[in-house]
This record gives structure tokens, sequence and C-alpha cells, in this order.
């Protein structure tokens, strides 16, 4: 796939990844796997052993290791291989290793980083939700598109009032005049009202003030025709434990409606990623999505897995 350099995409939801488990999935165009050691740490990497390129998600957790299912061949968060039941006593061939990838778990979200640079040790960019809360709100949706469509989709506002034209499309203006903002990797657009303006922090999250709430969205990219979401709104009127949870269930239901509109429209579209000049014919009241298309495209790069160990290098085979 082509994905934004240097960046942290959101990949899962914590709670598919529950301590002691491992879970295949198929993420930023590669079948991966991902494990969760009893300490909480997160590892992930390709899903294939490289002894005989069986899968890996299908094995036990074993001190924070994953371990292949046909041999037992146990790999540590970093790849490298640290055990080879049939041979303890041997030297463990340095090329013995998987293609691991930079992980990261913050905001009860996994996320893996593109490169090609090493990953920093800053936070990951995100939204500032400080006393919000969004207990009970959450779900996914898959949806038959490359997910430039889905992010697209969300910065455009004259859908509303057809798309939506029977829930939040009833509040939009047909030729409201849209505004937008471009500063690093966050673009915001809003008609009319600045305060309820819609915002991306590139590549792959969003949110949507609403009134007293917050709508939120990662668009996680599965494969170059297939992508996921995970909702979340972030709310304040209904703090107490249970009560919020309750709450949080019907925000869930109307939110699933309307991303039910959105769905059966969107997957009309080729379902393929969007770029500047593709052949399509754009207006002024698409201008937040001119604008993330063209900062996609200054810096989208080929996305690939690190490369294993050359084998030329293998010792004790």
């Amino acid at each position: 796939m082509e994905l934004v350099a240097n960046r942290w995409y959101p990949v899962l939801a914590s709670a598919e990844l529950r301590p002691g488990a491992s879970l295949g999935a198929r993420r930023l165009g590669h079948d991966l796997v991902f494990w969760r050691g009893d300490d909480g740490a997160i590892g992930a990497a390709a899903d294939q052993c490289p002894h005989r390129r069986a899968k890996l998600s299908g094995g036990r957790v074993l001190d924070g290791c994953i371990e292949c299912p046909f041999h037992g061949f146990r790999y540590d968060r970093a790849g490298a291989c640290v055990a080879i039941p049939a041979h303890p006593d041997r030297p463990i061939p340095g090329s013995m290793a998987l293609r691991a990838l930079p992980c990261r778990e913050e905001h009860d979200l996994v996320w893996l980083w593109t490169g090609p640079d090493p990953a920093p040790d800053d936070p990951v960019p995100f939204f500032d939700f400080t006393g919000w809360h969004w207990a009970g709100t959450d779900f996914h949706e898959d949806v038959a598109t490359h997910y430039t469509r889905a992010v697209e989709n969300q910065l455009d506002y004259a859908h509303l009032p057809f798309v939506h034209r029977n829930t939040i499309g009833r509040f939009a203006t047909v030729d409201a005049e849209v505004h937008t903002e471009v500063d690093g990797d966050r673009i915001a657009f809003w008609a009319g009202d600045p305060d309820a303006r819609i915002e991306l922090v590139g590549p792959a999250i969003w949110r949507n003030r609403t009134g007293s709430m917050y709508q939120f969205l990662a668009f996680v990219p599965i494969d170059d025709t297939h992508m996921r979401y995970y909702v979340r709104t972030y709310q304040r009127a209904v703090r107490i434990p249970g009560l919020d949870r309750v709450f949080g269930r019907m925000l869930a239901f109307a939110n699933r409606i309307v991303l039910g509109q959105d769905t059966p429209v969107v997957e009309t579209q080729p379902a393929e990623e969007t770029r500047l000049r593709m052949g399509e014919v754009l207006v002024p009241s698409d201008a937040p999505i001119i604008a993330y298309r063209r900062w996609r495209e200054a810096h989208r790069a080929p996305f690939a897995l690190p490369e294993p160990p050359d084998p030329h290098a293998m010792s004790g085979a």
C-alpha cells in the first residue's frame, strides 16, 4: 500500500487484544500477528514464522513472546528468536527473526509506525479530550473501500443534506460556504460556526464537535480495497459509572445509523486510493478534500514490512 511515511496509524482497539493472547489481522496491506504479554506489552510482526512460514497467530504467548504453533519456535517483541525446542543447545541463527513492526498503545488504541525513519519517543499525535468520557460508545465497522475514500467522506460537508437528509443532514445548509484551515498534519473545516468544526489529524484520526459532544473516528487501512472505522463519542453529560455506559450505548446506536447511511454510497465509488488528479472534477465545496489530497501526496510513500535478515548470514543450519 501507499501510506503516509513516518506516521502512526491506528490498527486495533486495545480491548481486542487480551493479556496472554495473540490475534491475526490484515492491516496496512499485510497479514500481521499481534500479541500481548501478561505484563500488557504488545508485539506486532508479519504473521509468518521464518522457519516453515506457518502462521503465528494461532500460537501461544509465553513470557511475552509469541510461540509458533507448528514447532514451538519462540520470538520476542523485537522479532528475535529466543528458543528452538528441537535444538535447545545449538546457537540460534541470526536470520531466524520476525519482520517486526514498531508498535505503540495509547488512547486505548494500538498503533503501528510506517517508517522508514525510526519511531519517535514522543506521544502519538491525538486530540485533547481532557474531561471527556466515551464509555459504552465504541464500536467498529468495516467498509469495502480504500481508507482514503472514508477519510474524504468525513471531510465532505456538501453530502450531508443528501446522504443524511433524515438524520444529521437536517441541520446542514445546501449552499453553505466551507472554510478550510491546514496546520501541518492537521486539517480543519467548518460551515458557519467555526466552533462546530471538523478536524483531521493526519493520517487517520478525525473528530467532529456536535453540540456538547465530540464524534471520533479512527480510519484503519486493511488493504487497498478495505478499511475499518473505530468509532467513539466523547461526552461529559453523564459521568456516573454504569449510567455513562448505558448512555454511551444509545450514542453508539445513533452513530451506527449515520454510518449506515454513508457506507452504501461510499462503496459505490471506485475502491481505490484517492489522488489529487484522478479523473474527478472537484468543486469549491471540496476544499477540505483537496487540502487532504495535497497533504497526503506530499508525504505518501510505498509501505513495506521490514526486510528479514540476509539468509546468507545464517549460521548453524
